[in-house]
């Protein structure tokens, strides 16, 4: 897995938590052989309309700490579906943040340095991870050789693209904490589709966080009649998407 995680922190994303090894493997194919690798369609049947319903309606109502920003998840994916890229990202980025620092309290992760300084969001962070890594670890649980490299994948991912200075920036899709809620970033920098996948794959990762405690499965849920009704609802969306591109450019 370590390979894994060195080719995805390569592109600014890590290791998607709800997704098969063979899928992973297609992902990573396109990066190791693509000097411009386009990883976007990969992420759109990764997040689909099928999927992104069974997470509503089965897992994010049901999982600690996420389960207090479901509404929010809930009306970012809509947005999503619905083309409107800048509320699908606004919407979510907040989530992650709030998630993550209810994990740094759960986990007792010190917010002060030695000599009293408070820590930035970004040590604290990666304290959460190492704390993560090494629970994992000392508990042997589930196939410690791949979660870990994982969780090193997803603490990369934070610390060098989500909450790095918005000047440092390096890929396309500005998936860029500071850059897009400061309102450093304008019409022009962001508002595709690769921004909501980031970001999405995000709190779906701190769901997998949250299962290493909580008895919840590792796996995506299994879809029911419920989500394949609010999939197929999504799909309208995206009908009405190609209409509103239509009218409005």
């Amino acid at each position: 897995m370590d390979f894994y995680r060195d080719l995805f922190t390569s592109v600014g994303w890590f290791i998607p938590s709800h997704s098969t090894m063979g899928y992973i493997s297609s992902i990573a194919k396109e990066i190791k052989d693509s000097k411009q690798p386009n990883i976007e369609p990969f992420l759109k049947g990764l997040y689909s309309s099928i999927n992104q319903a069974a997470m509503v309606t089965e897992r994010y109502p049901v999982v600690p700490h996420i389960c207090d920003y479901k509404d929010i998840i809930s009306e970012s994916i809509e947005a999503h579906f619905l083309g409107l890229n800048y509320a699908a990202v606004t919407t979510l980025m907040p989530v992650v943040e709030g998630v993550s620092n209810q994990l740094v309290e759960e986990w007792d992760i010190e917010r002060k340095f030695s000599n009293g300084k408070n820590k930035g969001t970004r040590t604290l962070f990666s304290d959460l991870a190492k704390k993560c890594r090494e629970y994992v670890i000392d508990n042997e649980l589930g196939a410690v050789g791949e979660i870990v490299p994982a969780l090193e994948a997803f603490e990369h991912y934070l610390k060098n693209n989500f909450y790095i200075s918005s000047t440092k920036y390096t890929f396309e899709d500005k998936t860029n904490r500071h850059g897009i809620l400061h309102g450093s970033f304008k019409d022009v920098d962001y508002g595709v589709p690769m921004n909501f996948y980031k970001t999405i794959g995000a709190v779906e990762f701190l769901c997998f966080i949250i299962s290493l405690k909580e008895p919840i499965s590792f796996g995506a849920p299994t879809p029911t009649e419920k989500s394949y009704q609010l999939a197929t609802y999504y799909d309208s969306c995206t009908a009405n998407r190609l209409l509103r591109h239509k009218i409005l450019g």
